[in-house]
């Protein structure tokens, strides 16, 4: 069971979830929508591209872990 710590808009504490399966990046970029309530229906954003998810967002920069692994950036 993997467990994420995704930074993401130079927060200082990171976003913290656990998962039964290894994320995409865009699963990360789905579960950072979702803790901020952000549709991406209503942002036409159905099927954009991870990069345009998180510019049209304004989520940059997108850093995370896996199982406190080596920092890994979405870009």
């Amino acid at each position: 069971m993997p467990s994420y710590s995704v930074w993401y808009r130079n927060n200082p504490e990171p976003l913290e979830f656990a998962t039964a399966y290894r994320c995409t990046d865009v699963q990360i970029v789905d579960h950072i929508l979702e803790h901020e309530s952000i549709s991406r229906v209503t942002n036409a954003a159905t099927h954009a591209s991870v990069t345009e998810l998180i510019t049209s967002n304004e989520l940059a920069p997108v850093r995370y872990t896996e199982d406190e692994s080596e920092m890994n950036t979405i870009e």
